[in-house]
């Protein structure tokens, strides 16, 4: 004998299904945040004009100078990196006499600030992108008023 559940309990047993390779490629993690060898300047300049022209479906002259910001503050955050998961978060100074917080996480942290801020003036963040309008039968209910 099957028992039905209520409605509200339909929505515990549903399992999400699992993202498709494009997904997968698209938000999967950069293979430079564990290994900072593996970052490729020329190779991110592409991966954010990519996704600039996928989601404006256009650039602007003026982009240049933002990418060119972004890429630098990403590299500055990936050198840091690299210099923490070498010498740990905690390091001597004055010859070994003081234990101290490793500097470059300061360093890192204003440059993720900057990625963040320029990500978003590039409309690259979840927050700057223009919202999506529904589709089909429900798509005046969805959207709202206009």
């Amino acid at each position: 004998m099957t028992t039905k559940l209520p409605a509200n309990l339909h929505i515990i047993q549903h399992r999400p299904e699992t993202p498709t390779e494009k997904v997968r490629a698209v938000l999967g993690e950069a293979q430079w945040l564990n290994d900072p060898e593996a970052w490729d300047r020329a190779q991110f300049v592409e991966q954010i004009g990519q996704a600039m022209f996928e989601s404006h479906g256009t650039t602007v002259q003026f982009d240049r100078l933002l990418v060119g910001m972004l890429v630098t503050q990403v590299e500055l955050y990936v050198k840091c990196w690299a210099n923490i998961k070498t010498e740990g978060l905690v390091t001597m100074f004055n010859a070994g006499a003081t234990p101290g917080k490793n500097l470059h996480i300061g360093v890192a942290d204003r440059a993720l600030r900057q990625v963040a801020n320029l990500l978003g003036e590039l409309a690259l963040t979840p927050k700057t992108r223009a919202p999506q309008r529904a589709t089909g039968k429900y798509a005046s209910l969805l959207n709202g008023p206009d």
